[in-house]
């Protein structure tokens, strides 16, 4: 197998435990002046020529993409190519519609793609909508986690009035919108409220995430960096907060109700086909301030229910993923290389 992928700094884990499983990884440089120019006048000619170079003997090229309109390149250089490909889609946004022109050369390649796969039924139906496509290749898949499957995570040892929520996300305000959170525990009535907030992560918005906490003169907001044990995390906190402007299915949701625990989510993507409003967590109908506040006082108000809630959540994740996702998506890859 050969795995195609962005030059870094320094070494990325995940990509170390694919060529220690005996890929053969290939950097992809970072862009100078000059290719970013060819690039300009021949769209795709550095992507075919990639292509050609690690995968004309493939039997499969899987584009793995962020956005859904990320990988439309490596899809159109593919299908020159005359290889025989898959689309992954990790999100979708709302705030961001292709023109005519991409929306149909996206339409183009989806449809001629071996399989297309969303990671939740949202991003799929917004997906459709905004290629205006009916994507008759796509179905849904769920994404690894990195918990325990049968986490069983105690409950932290704060004072009973109390409340610790966490924020689990890249440090990202476009997409996480961790300045929403922010500006509700700005408000006067959480002020005089025992909570204490984790923001978990790194990203871009660090330092102004921090400098909004400062301006605000908030006491109670913690940057705990990247965080590798997640179980140890959720011993320490009550329920996951994520105030995200779009999604697709939030890891951090997946991984906090296996711990057990309750979600405060903004009604995006996938999050409405986890959390049942008022059982298993809250929903904010959208990401304003009014709305969040709103949802996050009804957790304040059901504080004391939130250890059922979290066992209600853990309960019903597991209805919805498997133990081991990433051995089904590799089996659902033997079946479409096999078509």
């Amino acid at each position: 197998m050969i795995v195609s992928v962005k030059q870094w700094n320094e070494p990325v884990k995940q990509v170390e435990n694919l060529r220690a499983l005996g890929c053969h990884v290939v950097y992809r440089p970072p862009l100078t002046l000059v290719k970013r120019a060819i690039r300009n006048f021949i769209p795709d000619r550095d992507y075919r020529r990639h292509i050609k170079r690690i995968a004309s003997q493939a039997n499969l090229v899987v584009i793995s993409q962020g956005k859904n309109m990320d990988g439309l390149p490596w899809m159109e250089a593919s299908r020159s190519s005359g290889l025989k490909y898959a689309i992954i889609a990790q999100t979708a946004a709302e705030d961001w519609w292709p023109d005519d022109e991409f929306a149909l050369r996206a339409a183009v390649a989806y449809e001629h793609a071996s399989a297309v796969y969303f990671v939740s039924e949202a991003n799929l139906v917004l997906s459709r909508l905004q290629f205006a496509s009916p994507l008759a290749q796509a179905r849904v898949v769920r994404n690894p986690f990195n918990v325990s499957y049968a986490a069983r995570t105690a409950w932290p040892s704060d004072p009973e009035d109390s409340l610790a929520l966490a924020c689990v996300g890249r440090l990202d305000i476009v997409q996480k919108r961790q300045d929403l959170l922010i500006q509700v525990l700005s408000l006067p009535h959480w002020r005089s409220r025992p909570v204490r907030i984790s923001l978990v992560g790194q990203g871009v918005n660090e330092l102004s995430l921090r400098r909004l906490v400062d301006m605000m003169n908030l006491k109670n907001i913690d940057f705990t960096g990247f965080v590798d044990d997640i179980e140890t995390l959720w011993s320490r906190h009550h329920a996951l907060i994520l105030p995200s402007q779009y999604e697709g299915m939030p890891v951090a949701l997946v991984e906090a109700m296996l711990c057990g625990r309750a979600a405060i989510v903004t009604d995006v993507a996938g999050n409405r086909e986890l959390i049942r409003d008022g059982i298993n967590g809250f929903l904010a109908k959208a990401p304003t301030l009014e709305l969040l506040d709103e949802a996050m006082n009804r957790a304040w108000t059901n504080r004391g229910s939130l250890m059922e809630m979290g066992r209600v959540a853990a309960e019903d994740v597991r209805k919805w993923v498997s133990e081991d996702p990433g051995t089904d998506f590799a089996c659902e890859l033997d079946t479409v290389i096999e078509q």
